[in-house]
């Protein structure tokens, strides 16, 4: 058998290539190897960005009317953000790798940690081509690089470097097994790309002559305690090769939060109060979705931090139920109340959200003696309307306060998208974006 590796476990970190656009893309071929961006809510922001879009200099987070001029100049697809498909694909990945191993850790929407522990005489290199062929065949094409190195801080260097030479790595697949691979690795990355190093130590840094990975390790451990206490020793054992980071579980979601910017700032209190009363609800449709009930809800709203010219306001609070919720005509009421005493006329108010906590299961509700209780009512009807929008699409079927608008303020959707989403192509997420 082949020992791929002197380390004796490894690590993995999968990484979908530009996300989002990759999904785009899976939705209409003809956007390959063409310049595109994704903006963030209310169509504001670049949030990613294809690697011809890139190569026209528009940055990360660019401000999209400053752009518009470079976009019709060099034919940018621009789309407004496809968040239930991002998700969507999200999770497919995810179920689709973590079918490869016994332990992952889902790091962000689009990466995801394997451990490789017990895997020494695999070759590697082929089982993480294998992965990446999987999920290119089962979900369209959709692009992923993969990082292989004793430790996590490693992964993300060694991800990078599949990322960053696609010619000379063209699976999409770097493996750092040996100390040679990782010292030429640290010699070549800018130390303010070390996972952890943001750009106030960056800066510090540069001003102590450390500008790249490697010449942090030559810094005496006293330094580096100095400099960065004992998360810096840990990142240089990471960076050796000595794995100080293991896989994080999954850890049960402790509050539900919806928020949104306005994409223009709102005076009418009637127009707010129908957002906060659409944001409670869909907190309460994600409880029922896990099962669960709230015992608190609060709110807040907010003005423009960048117009102080026209007033600063921002308020909010919380109230604690009489009995544990997940009735989205209960937590409607309530969050409704709370807008009433912290509203106040004559502000431009930019965001607004509701957010819920403190949980228990559904079937291990406490009732209040003294406290009627209303869920008990309300939860035949609110699973008789889950069930219809499951069906037929979202807010098919919606209380009177909701407008049904969405709630992200995207222009750019294609009439084809909107289509998919009202027969229900794409199955709810587990999570949105706030």
């Amino acid at each position: 058998m082949k020992i791929l590796s002197p380390f004796s476990n490894m690590y993995a970190l999968l990484d979908c290539n530009n996300f989002f656009v990759s999904c785009e893309r899976t939705l209409d071929s003809t956007l390959e190897n063409q310049p595109v961006v994704v903006l963030s809510n209310n169509d504001g922001c670049v949030v990613s960005r294809s690697n011809e879009a890139k190569a026209l200099g528009i940055p990360m987070g660019a401000p999209a009317f400053k752009y518009k001029d470079l976009f019709a100049e060099h034919r940018v697809r621009v789309f407004s953000a496809k968040f239930e498909l991002y998700n969507f694909y999200s999770q497919e990945v995810m179920k689709i790798a973590s079918k490869y191993v016994m332990k992952h850790e889902v790091y962000s929407i689009d990466e995801l940690f394997l451990d490789f522990h017990g895997f020494r005489y695999f070759d590697l290199e082929k089982y993480c081509i294998d992965i990446k062929n999987k999920i290119k065949v089962e979900l369209k094409g959709l692009p992923v690089s993969i990082g292989v190195a004793p430790t996590k801080t490693l992964c993300k260097i060694a991800n990078h470097i599949a990322k960053k030479e696609p010619i000379k790595y063209c699976e999409g697949v770097y493996i750092m097994d040996s100390k040679e691979k990782i010292e030429a690795a640290l010699k070549d990355l800018d130390v303010g790309d070390v996972w952890g190093i943001g750009r106030k130590l960056n800066a510090k840094m540069m001003d102590n002559g450390v500008y790249k990975a490697w010449d942090l390790l030559q810094k005496p451990e006293i330094w580096i305690r100095k400099i960065m206490g004992i998360h810096g020793v840990r990142m240089i054992n990471e960076l050796k090769g000595i794995p100080q980071l293991e896989l994080d579980k999954a850890s049960p979601k402790k509050s539900i939060v919806v928020s949104r910017s306005f994409m223009k700032m709102v005076t009418n209190k009637e127009e707010i109060a129908e957002r906060i009363e659409t944001f409670a609800i869909y907190c309460a449709e994600k409880l029922r979705k896990q099962n669960s009930c709230c015992k608190v809800i609060s709110v807040f709203i907010q003005t423009n931090r960048f117009r102080k010219e026209l007033g600063e306001y921002k308020d909010g609070f919380s109230i604690v139920l009489p009995n544990p919720s997940s009735s989205s005509i209960v937590l409607a009421k309530y969050a409704n109340s709370i807008f009433e005493a912290i509203y106040k006329e004559g502000f431009h108010y930019k965001k607004a959200g509701v957010m819920v906590s403190d949980f228990v299961p559904d079937n291990e509700r406490l009732i209040n003696l003294f406290e009627k209780d209303v869920d008990s009512k309300h939860i035949p009807i609110m699973k008789a309307i889950d069930k219809l929008n499951s069906k037929y699409g979202k807010d098919k079927i919606r209380l009177g306060g909701m407008s049904g608008k969405n709630t992200y303020g995207r222009a750019i959707l294609s009439p084809e998208y909107e289509e998919f989403l009202k027969n229900n192509i794409l199955p709810e997420a587990n999570y949105r974006f706030h």
